[in-house]
């Protein structure tokens, strides 16, 4: 950041400030191109209004890390056998939630989705019980596990989706969100309220065309349902991605 206040302040040297963009987390290959092919009018103005795009972004508000409070057990036999209770729990669960699909069936894109849910599920049940040990008394660290546990729930149901749409379509859902670099608070918020919007139009074409679906005999008309369908589903999972985006920006 002083790198570019510098550069602004001083002689703004084309290319020390093309070597500045290219230093930059955010910069973009096809913009890098342009601007290594010469010192130009058009390619100064853009140089200058992407490094001012960069210096005048909001700051991102870091995430707090979890800190839950976990009371000291000595462990005895009973506290053993829960522990043993809980592993067992926890197959169980991962074989009823992981059942239906298996990773070998699944593309290469999907199987580290794959893998995240499993790591997802894994870490919801173990805070879990680290919840069901915490004392009445200790009413942050449970609110704080609660969020936690709410929001792996959130990316579980994401990646869920990527996998079920795949079984039943055969197709990959998006899982790249759009660029919100830039836009102020009150912008993003009358971005997510659009996503929204969106979202709830498309969810009742779907559940309309679905039902048409149940009732067409014609291959020919299912089959243009069915392309519909999985459109939709995919525009609808890029606004849920992008809302999730947006819901950590704010």
């Amino acid at each position: 950041m002083d790198a570019i206040t510098n550069w602004f302040k001083n002689s703004k040297e084309y290319y020390q400030g093309v070597a500045i963009y290219a230093s930059l987390p955010t910069k973009k290959i096809r913009t890098l191109k342009l601007l290594n092919k010469g010192k130009s009018r058009k390619n100064m103005a853009l140089l200058a209004s992407e490094l001012r795009k960069y210096k005048n972004a909001p700051v991102k508000k870091e995430v707090p890390k979890l800190i839950i409070e976990v009371p000291k057990v000595t462990p005895t036999q009973e506290t053993i056998n829960v522990e043993v209770q809980r592993r067992q729990t926890l197959n169980e669960s991962s074989k009823r939630e992981f059942g239906g699909i298996m990773i070998g069936d699944l593309p290469a894109e999907l199987r580290p989705r794959y893998s995240r849910a499993r790591t997802v599920f894994e870490e919801m049940i173990e805070l879990k019980f680290a919840l069901n040990d915490l004392s009445a008394k200790a009413e942050e660290s449970a609110l704080k596990i609660i969020m936690k546990i709410e929001q792996l729930d959130e990316e579980r149901d994401l990646i869920w989706k990527e996998l079920h749409h795949w079984k039943n379509h055969k197709t990959l859902l998006p899982n790249k969100t759009d660029d919100f670099t830039g836009l102020t608070e009150r912008e993003l918020d009358l971005k997510a309220r659009n996503l929204k919007s969106n979202r709830t139009k498309m969810t009742k074409r779907i559940d309309e065309w679905y039902n048409l679906l149940d009732a067409e005999t014609n291959k020919h008309k299912q089959h243009l349902l069915e392309n519909k369908i999985n459109k939709a589903e995919k525009a609808i999972h890029q606004f849920n991605i992008n809302l999730t985006k947006i819901e950590k920006l704010i």
